[in-house]
């Protein structure tokens, strides 16, 4: 009996001694090796973390941009900076996060990178065209580079699927029209019809 513990014992001991990362780390290079992650978590973890940075970075613009004033605007694109710098490094560690890639689409539109943003949506669609809240951004954009044609076409869209948000979209579309300069042009006269139709 005695001798049956002793030899458990020796066994245990011998398993523990190799498991030891002394002993380990004598034949190789382990306690230089990185950890698989460098904070630790998962890529979609880490770029969910970094997407919520950039989105308040980017709510921090929001409001200085709402103040108007000349310390405000240096203070809108300080945040801006930081939220575009956030939102790049989300979409590149977890390149599936579709909200990475609709936060920095805005924080390009703010930024007048407005083709780079419509790149943002889109890449945001490729993984799901059902993700609405990048029809109705990147119809917001397109509204603002005057591409009415492809305005319609996502309000059509939402109108299908997220009747609240082809509202919002027809919001952003009367608040654009009442800017329009007279005389109007062709097509603006003819997606001003378009718009009436729609009530």
């Amino acid at each position: 009996m005695n001798r049956q513990l002793l030899s458990q014992t020796a066994v245990m001991l011998f398993a523990l001694t190799l498991a030891s990362p002394n002993c380990l780390a004598a034949g190789s290079s382990i306690e230089d090796m990185e950890p698989p992650f460098g904070s630790g978590y998962a890529p979609e973890q880490e770029s969910e973390k970094l997407t919520n940075k950039g989105y308040r970075s980017y709510q921090q613009a929001l409001y200085h941009q709402s103040l108007d004033t000349a310390n405000d605007a240096a203070k809108t694109r300080a945040a801006l900076k930081r939220a575009h710098k956030y939102l790049r490094q989300a979409a590149k560690k977890d390149q599936k996060n579709m909200r990475a890639f609709l936060l920095l689409g805005k924080v390009l539109a703010m930024q007048g990178e407005l083709r780079k943003a419509i790149g943002a949506f889109n890449f945001a669609l490729q993984l799901s065209p059902k993700y609405y809240d990048a029809w109705l951004s990147r119809a917001e954009v397109l509204l603002t580079m005057g591409l009415v044609g492809d305005v319609q076409k996502s309000y059509a869209v939402l109108a299908r699927n997220e009747p609240d948000l082809a509202s919002e979209l027809l919001a952003a579309i009367d608040i654009w029209l009442a800017g329009r300069e007279l005389p109007l042009s062709d097509a603006d006269s003819a997606f001003m019809e378009w718009r009436t139709s729609q009530n």
